[in-house]
């Protein structure tokens, strides 16, 4: 598959891996069915039979004229029923049936559930699941017994405690009841409420009187400052008294104003009457009388401003109109006497009224004071007096609904019988424990192997790792006896179709490598590398470069794993001399190259171990090397250490042409493949493709895919053409 193509949603193949899958962990799935049906039939050996009783009581509910529910919670069948599966109840059952026990013990040895609902009619389905069957057969008609029994009980303790109580209590309530409202009638004998009250709302009002008094004394404290600017004329002064009346404080005809000496007392009566004046008519005029004044003047103004421009000021015709001007500056000067008159009157007048209501403070005080004592003494009063006459009239109530009700049941129970009854045990029911036994193997038989394919976070599909990581599958290479061997030349025209196959799937490697390196670069120099040590890269790069020998180009097999290299091996050499020793001139290049037993194929081993082997790689020696050996060689493959955890391989990106990724199928972590690449295309590696290495193609998921990657689809051909 082109890597970035989707994939559909669900084909043939899928039902094949599906398939594939369950045959791969067949055994395990028998084994978890096997468990399961062993589990349930363990549990149908030790488990304790239990037994059934279905079973109806009859519910009447009677109308009463008195609400018992608080008391006696008879109004609402749901707490009926509720207080009918109690613990108590239970228990007084089993006691009735011969059983002492606890709540704990009953349910764990004698009634393994118990059920009580309200059906369609309002009657009482009753369900049982006892251990006897004798209590089967006995429990709910017991139990009803039990519960009728212990509701007359509960009745007549609950009178019997409530008559008694209210009985006493009745006469302790009539004697505090006569003492309380001998106490009240005392009290008010004591404090007069009344005149403390007339008193009080009397002056109520003086401080917010006072309040309001002070604050028309300050407006008109500002206008009289702004009246002594001397840059005001008549008309301004006269505006600024008149924005400044108001009508509760305007002085009116006849109305006498104090005004103290000074150096006198304001306080004192006898000096504020010799100094007093009456308010006359011509201190009140009409509401702004000298607006027409004001007019006129600006009418004259005018006028003189438009002479001026005729004549000048000494003209003759100039003189009756400043004559005019000043009769009306005379009259408005007038008015502005008047006014401030006025104004200062008022203003003394409130100066007066304020020393009165001043005067009047302690006295407000004081009655404020006794009548806040007043207010809290009643308070605490009224608090402390216990209602005993709600108390009484509540306690013979009650005490009348107790003694009538007492005896009657709001809900009457009847018990109508068994209408099923199983003497034969209903639990463990065989079938059903075998039915559920299967179904929870089978269960767990589908469920873990997935959850175990789930959690298998490595690689066994070309497709997944194409669409994963948008790299080519350039082949696949089985896993067989022969997988972890070098291949030679002689391996094609051999009988064993092991190694044919083998060959021939290096052949598909090689192909799709030279039709990758028409889309990018020729692959001059291939680099062979994988994410994690032992992934198979050595054998891979091996075969490749004999694969590449067999079309007649002149190959080379460098093995740069300076430290644990062990391409030598493969062949059978000894590791030195190799390419280590040639980069520290120990020796030259042709005493390094060994002979592959193949033709056009020679072998550089990685020569002598070095842990500093990164910085002999990356140096200038390394690339004047493979420069010079590009010239000698047609193709040139490079076994490298593993990508992860190593540096070798990044830091030869820019001398190879592209790059061969080996993955170890069913092995290698998906994190760890996605890591390498991310580090190789960091460093701009050319990706020719990706191997997948050692696949299983005896696995069935493997097999319907990679048929044609077997061996058995070469040796059935062979025998075909025989």
């Amino acid at each position: 598959m082109i890597p970035g193509t989707k994939k559909p949603a669900f084909t043939l193949h899928d039902i094949f891996l599906y398939v594939a899958i369950a045959s791969k962990h067949a055994r395990l799935m028998v084994l978890l069915i096997c468990f399961a049906l062993t589990a349930g039939l363990t549990y149908y050996v030790f488990a304790k039979p239990v037994y059934y009783a279905h079973a109806l009581i009859h519910l009447e509910y009677l109308a009463r004229p008195l609400d018992t529910d608080k008391l006696y919670e008879d109004g609402r069948l749901s707490a009926f029923v509720a207080q009918f599966t109690e613990p108590q109840i239970m228990l007084r059952t089993a006691r009735a049936l011969g059983i002492d026990t606890n709540s704990r013990d009953l349910e764990r040895k004698y009634l393994f559930k118990f059920r009580a609902s309200l059906n369609t009619e309002k009657n009482i389905d009753v369900e049982a699941w006892p251990y006897s069957a004798d209590w089967a057969h006995r429990w709910t008609e017991t139990m009803v017994q039990q519960f009728i029994a212990y509701r007359q009980e509960r009745r007549n303790e609950e009178k019997n405690l409530i008559v008694n109580t209210y009985s006493e209590e009745l006469k302790e309530l009539v004697g505090r009841l006569d003492q309380q409202f001998s106490e009240k009638l005392d009290f008010q004998d004591q404090q007069d409420f009344t005149k403390t009250l007339i008193l009080v709302n009397s002056i109520n009002n003086l401080p917010a009187d006072l309040t309001k008094l002070q604050m028309r004394i300050d407006e008109i404290g500002r206008v009289r400052v702004r009246l002594q600017d001397p840059a005001l004329d008549s008309v301004a002064k006269l505006s600024l008294i008149a924005s400044a009346d108001d009508n509760d404080t305007r002085l009116s005809v006849g109305q006498t104003v104090a005004q103290p000496q000074s150096g006198q007392s304001a306080d004192k009566k006898d000096a504020a009457a010799n100094n007093s004046v009456v308010v006359v008519p011509s201190l009140l005029k009409s509401l702004h009388p000298w607006d027409e004044l004001a007019q006129q003047q600006q009418q004259v103004k005018k006028e003189i401003s438009e002479g001026l421009r005729k004549y000048l000021p000494t003209a003759g015709a100039m003189k009756p109109l400043y004559q005019q001007l000043d009769v009306i500056n005379q009259r408005l000067d007038a008015e502005v006497e008047v006014a401030t008159n006025r104004f200062n009157l008022e203003y003394q007048e409130l100066l007066n009224k304020k020393h009165d209501l001043e005067a009047k403070l302690p006295e407000y005080q004081e009655l404020s004071r006794k009548h806040a004592k007043l207010l809290s003494q009643l308070s605490i009063f009224d608090a402390s007096r216990v209602p005993y006459d709600t108390y009484l009239a509540n306690m013979q109530r009650e005490i009348n609904e107790v003694e009538f009700a007492g005896e009657k049941e709001r809900i009457n129970l009847k018990y109508s019988g068994l209408l099923e009854v199983r003497d034969d045990p209903v639990s463990p029911n065989r079938l059903r424990i075998m039915l559920l036994s299967f179904v929870g193997g089978l269960v767990l038989a589908l469920g873990i192997p997935f959850l175990i394919e789930y959690l298998d976070h490595t690689m066994t599909n070309l497709e997944e790792v194409e669409h994963s990581f948008r790299l080519r599958g350039l082949g696949v290479v089985p896993q067989t006896e022969a997988t972890d061997m070098f291949l030679p030349a002689t391996a094609v025209a051999s009988d064993d179709t092991t190694k044919h196959g083998l060959v021939e799937n290096f052949r598909v490697i090689r192909t799709n490598i030279l039709s990758m390196g028409e889309l990018s670069k020729p692959p001059h120099v291939v680099m062979v590398t994988s994410a994690m040590p032992k992934e198979g890269k050595t054998v891979v790069s091996s075969n490749l470069a004999a694969s590449f020998a067999l079309t007649g180009a002149k190959t080379l097999l460098i093995d740069t794993d300076l430290r644990r290299g062990r391409l030598h091996r493969l062949f059978g050499y000894r590791k030195e001399p190799g390419l280590s020793n040639v980069l520290l001139g120990e020796c030259t290049l042709e005493d390094a190259f060994r002979p592959s037993g193949q033709e056009n194929l020679t072998v550089l081993s990685a020569g002598r171990h070095l842990d500093h082997g990164t910085e002999l790689l990356g140096s200038a020696q390394f690339s004047e090397l493979l420069n010079s050996l590009r010239g000698r060689f047609d193709r040139i493959v490079i076994d490298t250490p593993p990508v992860l955890g190593l540096s070798e391989t990044s830091i030869m990106q820019s001398l190879v042409d592209g790059v061969l990724f080996v993955i170890w199928t069913g092995q290698t972590p998906v994190r760890c493949v996605k890591s390498a690449i991310e580090t190789l295309r960091a460093n701009r590696a050319n990706f020719y493709g990706f191997v997948l290495n050692r696949l299983d193609l005896n696995a069935t998921q493997n097999y319907y895919q990679y048929y044609y990657y077997s061996h058995d689809y070469y040796y059935q051909h062979a025998i075909e053409s025989t």
